[in-house]
């Protein structure tokens, strides 16, 4: 009987063939991926990655606090990284984030926003810092250290402050047992809401704040996380890096700086008849004093396999420069552009400008985010309490409020008012809008403008001159035709006026 003939499968199809339990009914190759990113090889170094979690189990209480560790000794010994944090604090914060209310009445805004910044004066609990020293305390708090925190509390008067709290003072409680679904200080609800923060006393005790009376700031990066990365934690190592670099390479230009000759040296001596043929005399060529007293000058006498050669330091060279500049580069990627925190000598035109925009686009986001998460709950609880105290009227709108941040930050200010201009005169840009660019509110900057004029109006009439000549000075009123009756005859006298232009008769 012949041998049956055996039909030969394409191949990999053995890898198409439905198993239970699989997904899609397909078994996945053991040997082949098709995804580059996740394939092994020996030409790098393994990485040891942990199951992917929420960021809450993801990142302990001990990572966080080695990271803000570090971060505090990177603020006190490295100069870029308090470049970036100073940069980020005054374009951001810059004098203080002020309000201005929306209140139904003019009269009730007025009244508000002078009693809040009144109490802005020292709004701190210690009655040490204003409103706007708090807005930046807390930015650097939680660009350094991930997060910080506030909180609405009473004097010992009885008066609404704000307590803050760094983010060291945060945490779980000591001992064994940490309360059911808390994560590294902060008390969770069953919906996920936060419920309060457990906050360190300073005699080693803890007590829990209900949620509604603190104010959490930090820039959340992921949904699951309960507490903030340091902005500059990824660059820390880095930072560390350039610092032992650093003092590698001053001790070397050191030792280079202190070698200024070199005596090369193959052995042998020299004999007193040959230092005389050599010096002229019998005199010891050791004696260099006398050497040079003779010859006017310094003759050094070298033994024979010997050479004095002058000693030139190629330290620091351009190559070890350079590999500074990338690890700066480096260490301010993902958060500011190096050109603005660093050096901006190699880019010009166009690129200045990107630079800038890009770096606007930042310091705008940690305004907004000061503005949400402190400015407006400060609102609402001093203003709020002086409202329930009936030291202020009530008013429906009282919680509205707009904020004006610092001025933004432009490469060529006459360049960008001119274009300011022109979109206001073409409706592409509101008054409210511009005078917000500017730092400036629009009711508060119209408010003033009404009163100069109401002024400049009542000065020239008690001067007795028309009211451009001090409101435009620079105005030719003579070839605009201007008639010299309108100037007052007392005026008039001393001035050497030309006569009256002639108007042509009109048809």
């Amino acid at each position: 009987m012949a041998p049956r003939k055996k039909t030969s499968a394409p191949r990999g199809a053995s890898r198409n063939i439905p198993r239970k339990g699989s997904p899609g009914g397909q078994k996945p190759a053991a040997s082949i991926n098709n995804w580059q990113s996740v394939q092994s090889s020996p030409a790098r170094r393994y990485l040891y990655l942990p199951p992917a979690d929420d960021l809450r189990r993801d990142l302990t209480p001990y990572d966080r606090l080695t990271m803000l560790k570090k971060c505090r000794w990177a603020e006190r010994n490295s100069g870029l990284y308090r470049q970036i944090i100073a940069d980020l604090i005054m374009y951001a914060v810059g004098d203080g984030i002020t309000p201005q209310s929306h209140a139904s009445t003019e009269a009730n805004a007025k009244l508000y926003e002078d009693y809040f910044r009144e109490k802005s004066r020292r709004i701190e609990l210690t009655g040490r810092w204003s409103f706007s020293q708090v807005q930046a305390l807390l930015l650097r708090a939680m660009v350094r250290d991930g997060d910080a925190f506030a909180g609405k509390i009473r004097n010992g008067r009885g008066e609404a402050k704000l307590q803050l709290f760094e983010a060291h003072k945060v945490g779980n409680p000591e001992g064994p047992e940490i309360p059911e679904r808390m994560w590294d200080g902060i008390q969770f609800g069953a919906y996920g809401e936060v419920v309060g923060y457990n906050v360190y006393r300073s005699d080693g005790r803890s007590r829990l704040v209900i949620g509604p009376a603190m104010m959490h700031i930090c820039d959340h990066e992921y949904v699951s996380g309960a507490r903030g990365l340091p902005l500059l934690q990824h660059s820390i190592s880095t930072i560390q890096d350039e610092q032992d670099l650093l003092q590698l390479e001053l001790r070397g230009v050191k030792d280079g700086a202190d070698i200024t000759r070199v005596l090369k040296k193959d052995g042998g001596y020299i004999d007193e008849t040959l230092a005389g043929e050599i010096s002229g005399s019998r005199a010891d060529c050791n004696d260099l004093g006398a050497v040079a007293a003779s010859f006017g000058g310094k003759l050094l006498t070298l033994a024979p396999g010997e050479s004095l050669e002058s000693f030139a330091s190629a330290r620091p060279s351009p190559t070890f420069q350079g590999f500074l500049a990338a690890l700066e580069r480096d260490i301010s990627q993902g958060v500011l552009p190096y050109e603005f925190v660093g050096d901006s000598s190699k880019i010009g035109g166009a690129s200045v400008r990107l630079i800038v925009g890009k770096a606007a686009r930042v310091f705008g986001k940690y305004s907004q985010l000061i503005i949400e998460q402190l400015c407006v709950p400060t609102w609402g609880y001093i203003i709020g309490d002086a409202i329930a105290r009936g030291e202020l009227p009530d008013d429906p709108a009282w919680a509205s409020t707009s904020w004006t941040t610092p001025k933004s930050i432009t490469v060529d200010s006459g360049r960008d008012a001119s274009n300011d201009r022109a979109d206001v005169e073409m409706g592409l840009l509101s008054m409210s809008e511009l005078y917000a660019q500017r730092g400036l509110d629009f009711r508060t900057e119209m408010q003033k403008r009404a009163d100069d004029m109401n002024y400049i109006i009542k000065t020239a009439q008690a001067a007795g001159v028309p009211v451009w000549m001090l409101y435009k000075p620079g105005f030719n009123w003579l070839q605009q035709g201007q008639n010299n009756e309108q100037i007052p005859e007392d005026v008039a006298e001393n001035l050497e006026l030309p006569p009256p232009p002639i108007n042509p008769p009109t048809s």
